[in-house]
Protein backbone atom coordinates (compact mmCIF):
# COMPACT_ATOMS: atom_id res chain seq x y z
CA UNK A 1 0.00 0.00 0.00
CA UNK A 2 1.36 3.19 -0.65
CA UNK A 3 -0.09 6.85 0.81
CA UNK A 4 0.02 9.60 -1.66
CA UNK A 5 1.10 13.27 -0.57
CA UNK A 6 -2.53 14.22 -0.64
CA UNK A 7 -3.78 11.81 1.76
CA UNK A 8 -0.86 12.17 3.84
CA UNK A 9 -1.13 15.99 3.82
CA UNK A 10 -4.72 15.77 4.79
CA UNK A 11 -3.91 13.35 7.70
CA UNK A 12 -1.44 16.02 8.62
CA UNK A 13 -3.85 18.82 8.25
CA UNK A 14 -6.63 16.72 10.66
CA UNK A 15 -3.76 16.12 13.25
CA UNK A 16 -3.03 19.78 13.25
CA UNK A 17 -6.51 20.54 14.10
CA UNK A 18 -6.73 17.97 16.85
CA UNK A 19 -4.06 19.10 18.38
CA UNK A 20 -5.46 22.76 18.46
CA UNK A 21 -5.22 24.57 21.75
CA UNK A 22 -8.51 26.38 21.09
CA UNK A 23 -12.04 25.21 19.74
CA UNK A 24 -11.69 28.61 17.21
CA UNK A 25 -11.09 27.93 13.23
CA UNK A 26 -7.72 27.65 11.85
CA UNK A 27 -7.06 28.63 8.86
CA UNK A 28 -5.59 27.26 5.51
CA UNK A 29 -2.36 29.40 6.03
CA UNK A 30 -1.59 28.57 9.58
CA UNK A 31 -1.97 24.67 9.27
CA UNK A 32 0.21 25.22 6.05
CA UNK A 33 2.41 26.80 8.00
CA UNK A 34 2.42 25.08 10.79
CA UNK A 35 2.97 21.82 9.07
CA UNK A 36 5.10 23.28 6.47
CA UNK A 37 3.02 22.35 3.41
CA UNK A 38 1.71 24.24 0.13
CA UNK A 39 -1.38 26.51 0.89
CA UNK A 40 -2.81 26.20 -2.30
CA UNK A 41 -2.54 21.93 -2.57
CA UNK A 42 -4.00 21.90 1.22
CA UNK A 43 -7.02 24.23 0.51
CA UNK A 44 -7.99 21.66 -1.82
CA UNK A 45 -7.51 18.56 0.29
CA UNK A 46 -9.53 20.06 3.10
CA UNK A 47 -11.97 21.15 0.80
CA UNK A 48 -12.17 17.28 0.11
CA UNK A 49 -12.06 16.59 3.53
CA UNK A 50 -15.12 18.68 4.03
CA UNK A 51 -17.06 16.63 1.62
CA UNK A 52 -16.46 13.89 3.48
CA UNK A 53 -17.45 15.38 7.08
CA UNK A 54 -14.09 15.37 8.72
CA UNK A 55 -13.97 19.24 8.95
CA UNK A 56 -16.28 21.80 8.98
CA UNK A 57 -15.29 25.54 7.65
CA UNK A 58 -16.32 28.65 8.59
CA UNK A 59 -16.15 32.06 6.39
CA UNK A 60 -14.77 35.45 6.98
CA UNK A 61 -12.38 37.01 8.73
CA UNK A 62 -11.75 34.38 11.50
CA UNK A 63 -12.71 31.92 9.50
CA UNK A 64 -10.89 28.65 8.94
CA UNK A 65 -11.15 24.91 9.77
CA UNK A 66 -12.29 22.89 12.46
CA UNK A 67 -13.00 18.91 13.09
CA UNK A 68 -16.68 18.24 12.14
CA UNK A 69 -16.38 15.29 14.98
CA UNK A 70 -14.08 14.49 17.94
CA UNK A 71 -10.66 13.60 16.14
CA UNK A 72 -11.00 10.36 18.35
CA UNK A 73 -13.34 8.97 16.16
CA UNK A 74 -11.69 9.43 13.06
CA UNK A 75 -9.74 6.26 11.96
CA UNK A 76 -6.81 6.61 9.90
CA UNK A 77 -8.99 3.99 7.93
CA UNK A 78 -11.41 6.35 7.32
CA UNK A 79 -9.46 9.63 6.05
CA UNK A 80 -7.32 7.14 3.69
CA UNK A 81 -10.57 5.24 1.83
CA UNK A 82 -12.02 8.56 2.30
CA UNK A 83 -8.86 10.20 0.58
CA UNK A 84 -7.54 7.16 -1.33
CA UNK A 85 -10.41 4.57 -2.30
CA UNK A 86 -10.49 1.16 -1.34
CA UNK A 87 -7.46 -0.36 0.68
CA UNK A 88 -5.31 -2.64 -0.77
CA UNK A 89 -1.86 -4.22 0.03
CA UNK A 90 0.42 -3.69 -2.80
CA UNK A 91 0.57 -3.10 -7.11
CA UNK A 92 2.24 -6.31 -8.35
CA UNK A 93 3.33 -6.23 -11.54
CA UNK A 94 2.75 -9.46 -13.23
CA UNK A 95 1.40 -9.87 -16.61
CA UNK A 96 -1.82 -11.80 -16.97
CA UNK A 97 -2.59 -14.96 -19.62
CA UNK A 98 -3.74 -13.83 -23.00
CA UNK A 99 -7.06 -14.17 -21.77
CA UNK A 100 -6.51 -11.28 -19.15
CA UNK A 101 -7.12 -13.60 -16.55
CA UNK A 102 -4.11 -14.01 -13.68
CA UNK A 103 -2.46 -17.43 -14.27
CA UNK A 104 -2.37 -20.22 -11.60
CA UNK A 105 0.68 -18.84 -9.67
CA UNK A 106 -0.11 -15.55 -9.73
CA UNK A 107 -4.07 -16.58 -8.17
CA UNK A 108 -1.83 -18.62 -5.74
CA UNK A 109 -0.62 -15.05 -4.08
CA UNK A 110 -4.27 -14.25 -3.34
CA UNK A 111 -4.39 -15.10 -0.17
CA UNK A 112 -1.24 -13.86 1.01
CA UNK A 113 -2.33 -10.44 -0.67
CA UNK A 114 -5.49 -10.80 1.17
CA UNK A 115 -4.26 -11.21 4.49
CA UNK A 116 -1.84 -8.71 4.16
CA UNK A 117 -4.79 -6.00 3.06
CA UNK A 118 -6.76 -7.11 6.37
CA UNK A 119 -3.92 -6.80 8.56
CA UNK A 120 -3.20 -2.91 7.45
CA UNK A 121 -6.92 -2.50 7.54
CA UNK A 122 -7.03 -3.38 11.36
CA UNK A 123 -3.86 -1.27 11.97
CA UNK A 124 -5.55 1.52 10.34
CA UNK A 125 -8.82 1.03 11.87
CA UNK A 126 -6.58 1.17 15.58
CA UNK A 127 -4.88 4.40 14.57
CA UNK A 128 -7.24 7.75 14.88
CA UNK A 129 -6.34 11.23 14.53
CA UNK A 130 -6.72 11.89 17.99
CA UNK A 131 -4.18 9.01 18.99
CA UNK A 132 -1.75 10.18 16.51
CA UNK A 133 -2.20 13.89 17.72
CA UNK A 134 -1.62 12.72 21.33
CA UNK A 135 2.03 11.38 20.21
CA UNK A 136 3.05 14.66 19.21
CA UNK A 137 5.50 15.62 21.46
CA UNK A 138 4.82 19.39 23.08
CA UNK A 139 8.15 20.90 22.25
CA UNK A 140 6.91 19.80 18.49
CA UNK A 141 3.70 21.41 18.34
CA UNK A 142 5.01 24.64 20.19
CA UNK A 143 8.10 25.13 17.60
CA UNK A 144 5.46 24.47 14.72
CA UNK A 145 7.26 22.12 12.79
CA UNK A 146 6.46 18.86 11.38
CA UNK A 147 7.39 15.47 12.91
CA UNK A 148 7.31 13.30 10.07
CA UNK A 149 8.48 13.94 6.16
CA UNK A 150 7.03 12.91 2.93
Amino acid sequence: MQISARTMYGLRGLVTLAGARTQEPMSIQTIAEEEDLPGKFLEGIMADLKRGEFVRSKRGASGGYFLARPASEITLLSVIRHLEGPVAPMAYGDRTAADGEPTDRQAAFRPVWKEIRDATIRVLERYTIQSIADSVPELMRDDFRPIYQI
